[in-house]
């Protein structure tokens, strides 16, 4: 069976005229992100499910916020998930965050391998890159509920990640969340949560 990439509805207006860049992370997260361990074996059609047309909901989201040419960090970003699609797609610039140096040389090489000058792979601990305020990003670093843990004393802050089908219980004194729920291809729900401190 062959693989070919396909975009979701709400996908196209985005990533569209984006697709050749996709496509070459999407090989090299076959190849080489495997090889080095930043991901683990998988078919391509779960790489580019799973990895690329996920991340790209999270470059929506900032598009529907309208948030431009910002700093978003992605914690925990391990193979650029999802901060090297969310670059791809957007004028922001995204810094990957990841604390393992083996990791951080691997994405500096993607970035000159993509010739992306909006990406900042960084060495750190993504734990002391929250304390700041703006924006952050992470598929699967921290969960939703942890993530209202770490920012409930931080203002101007929000916070955008992959979350679990169940709503969150929070203090709507302190946060606004919002729930979304979208299709990364024509079976397979999945949901985020955007969490904005007040």
């Amino acid at each position: 069976m062959n693989f070919k990439p396909q975009l979701p509805n709400w996908g196209y207006n985005l990533a569209e005229n984006k697709l050749d860049l996709l496509i070459e992370y999407h090989k090299w997260l076959k190849d080489t992100g495997i090889k080095t361990g930043l991901i683990s074996p998988k078919s391509d059609q779960f790489i580019w499910d799973e990895f690329i047309v996920h991340s790209l909901y999270f470059s929506l989201i900032f598009q529907d916020l309208d948030v431009q040419n910002k700093q978003i960090y992605d914690l925990g970003t391990g193979g650029g998930i999802p901060g090297v699609p969310l670059a791809i797609t957007s004028k922001n610039i995204i810094n990957l965050v990841d604390i393992k140096e083996s990791r951080i040389n691997e994405l500096i090489r993607l970035k000159n391998i993509l010739k992306l000058e909006n990406i900042e792979p960084t060495l750190q601990d993504a734990n002391n890159t929250i304390v700041n305020e703006g924006y952050f990003v992470s598929r699967c670093y921290i969960s939703s509920q942890n993530a209202l843990n770490l920012l409930k004393k931080r203002k101007n802050t929000t916070y955008i990640v992959s979350a679990t089908e169940k709503e969150l219980d929070y203090d709507k004194n302190v946060f606004h969340v919002k729930h979304l729920n979208f299709y990364i291809n024509k079976e397979d729900l999945r949901h985020i949560d955007v969490i904005t401190v007040k």
